[in-house]
């Protein structure tokens, strides 16, 4: 009878679990991973040469999902620190509806857990950990309309210098090519000059217009490793193979400027295009700078096709139309 009783206990305290788990929805995720902190240790690269669309003849360093997944972490969105000073709020915001609809359908955590969506980081000064890409994500996670407790992402660490002095690390960083040390309206600072957090980002209308331009082809991104050729069906480097792609840091900044240098662009952001304010987005101003925006795209297109482009990376010297990608 004991014995009996036992396992019925068993059962239900699983069950209980079962049911704890399936209420827990959304936040279960911070169970199954660690939070991000001193114990966090420093991912493995590897060498990744299997001739896949992007790859080619020259190997590339990957961390793969199974080592992130190994030795990743959560990190609350408040806790991050930029390595740029301003993102396309534009583009942010498109994303940050997606994910509000994710958030309330109870499908977040799994979107979140997608290899391409976990974010690289670097331990420095202090323990801070320091974003290095996915600062759109980031800022759509930010201002999405979701309780603050689901405002985390899944991180992976890609190196520790949390030993250096201030001033070597952010030597380390531009060396490294892991920070972007320009405003948007390309005056250069320092590292210490950057935005605290990611509710302190600026908002940079070209940065937005460079998506859009490389959406459209109008430069040629490489595909990420591990894309084969039949996955990058459809995509520029697919469509535009005789184009040289480019997988240069911060390629959609260094086209951001070009395109800065336009004149239909200039005359479309002179009167001040920026819409900065984050939770709440201002929603009105990004409406009217997505209208301009889309006024530039085709100047914004020609110039990048025009021979003054071509020592620019990604360069695609056939002309042709912009698209103004949908705002879901």
């Amino acid at each position: 009878m004991h014995t009996i009783t036992r396992m019925l206990s068993v059962l239900l305290l699983g069950g209980l679990t079962v049911a704890a788990n399936a209420s827990s929805g959304r936040d279960g995720w911070q169970k199954r991973v660690p939070r991000c902190g001193p114990d966090t240790k420093v991912v493995k690269f590897i060498e990744y040469d299997e001739g896949t669309a992007t790859a080619g003849a020259t190997p590339v360093s990957i961390v793969t999902y199974k080592e992130k997944k190994k030795k990743g972490c959560w990190i609350d969105v408040q806790d991050l620190h930029p390595t740029q000073s301003a993102v396309g709020m534009g583009a942010a915001a498109c994303k940050s509806g997606k994910i509000t609809r994710k958030g309330q359908d109870g499908k977040l955590d799994e979107w979140l857990l997608e290899d391409n969506r976990w974010v690289p980081l670097v331990r420095g000064p202090g323990g801070r950990f320091y974003l290095t890409d996915h600062h759109h994500l980031s800022s759509a996670v930010y201002n999405a309309e979701i309780p603050d407790k689901q405002k985390k992402l899944y991180a992976y660490l890609i190196r520790d210098w949390s030993r250096m002095k201030e001033d070597a690390f952010w030597h380390r960083m531009e060396e490294e090519h892991l920070t972007w040390l320009k405003t948007p309206d390309g005056r250069t600072i320092s590292g210490k000059e950057l935005p605290s957090r990611i509710g302190r980002l600026q908002d940079d209308p070209l940065r937005t217009l460079s998506a859009w331009v490389r959406g459209s082809c109008g430069y040629v991104k490489c595909n990420p490793p591990g894309v084969t050729d039949d996955d990058a069906e459809g995509t520029c480097p697919a469509r535009y193979a005789d184009v040289a792609c480019a997988s240069a840091y911060f390629l959609e900044f260094t086209w951001a400027e070009h395109h800065a240098t336009v004149p239909e662009v200039q005359a479309a952001l002179a009167e001040g295009g920026a819409c900065s304010q984050q939770a709440p987005l201002d929603q009105e101003c990004l409406d009217r700078q997505r209208a301009k925006l889309a006024q530039a795209l085709p100047a914004a297109m020609a110039a990048a096709a025009a021979p003054a482009a071509r020592a620019k990376p990604g360069y695609n010297p056939k002309a042709h139309d912009g698209v103004v990608p949908p705002c879901e």
